[in-house]
């Protein structure tokens, strides 16, 4: 895959990280619809795939698949941005959900991770099943680019065959450092964040 060049430059009205990160948290979210498909794993778990409604988009429109963060979903304030976007073009989108990210636990004690490659693999070769004759694109925000630069990385050949194009936001590429990060400073912030639902989740397991 063709590794184009470019770069990324702040609104001068939105200087620094934390800044950036909490200003789409606070204001108001469109209004996306979504049609929910849940898919048998092949371990005998589930994921939910969440389809973006759009009654006038073609049946062979571009599809963007999009993974999202840590404890994201399909109505993180990124998720409906880029959805909202699409529907505006004609194209379509849809999330898959990382396990136990749907709102739902899971049925089998098993969490994701920004190595589980083999995840992404699944996912995105069942969305390929799904619309086999669709350009494919693949997008994915911080741990969910993680995990589909790992994919990217591990099986390049076969992910030439799925996708036309991807690509990663804010993907924390060093997670040893990451980790020893957000426990600093403000980050803490975050920390704390992922924490209060990340937990529950893992005792319920």
């Amino acid at each position: 895959m063709r590794k184009p060049n470019g770069s990324y430059g702040a609104p001068g009205w939105l200087p620094g990280g934390h800044a950036q990160t909490i200003y789409p948290v606070l204001i108001r979210r469109p209004e996306v619809a979504f049609r929910r498909e849940r898919i048998d794993t092949p371990d005998g778990d589930f994921i939910d795939f969440d389809w973006l409604e759009a009654s006038e988009t073609r049946d062979n429109a571009p599809l963007v698949v999009l993974f999202h963060g840590l404890e994201g979903n399909s109505r993180s304030h990124y998720a409906l941005a880029l959805m909202t976007h699409l529907r505006s073009i004609g194209w379509r989108g849809v999330v898959p959900h990382f396990r136990g990210c749907s709102g739902e636990l899971n049925r089998r004690p098993r969490a994701y991770h920004s190595g589980d490659y083999t995840e992404v693999a699944w996912m995105l070769e069942t969305i390929r099943g799904i619309v086999p004759d669709t350009p494919l694109f693949a997008v994915g925000v911080s741990l969910g680019g993680s995990a589909l630069l790992n994919w990217l990385g591990r099986e390049e050949h076969r992910a030439a065959r799925i996708v036309a194009a991807a690509a990663a936001v804010s993907a924390p590429l060093d997670l040893t450092a990451a980790g020893i990060a957000i426990e600093q400073g403000l980050n803490r912030i975050y920390s704390r964040h992922f924490r209060s639902t990340l937990v529950p989740k893992a005792m319920a397991m």
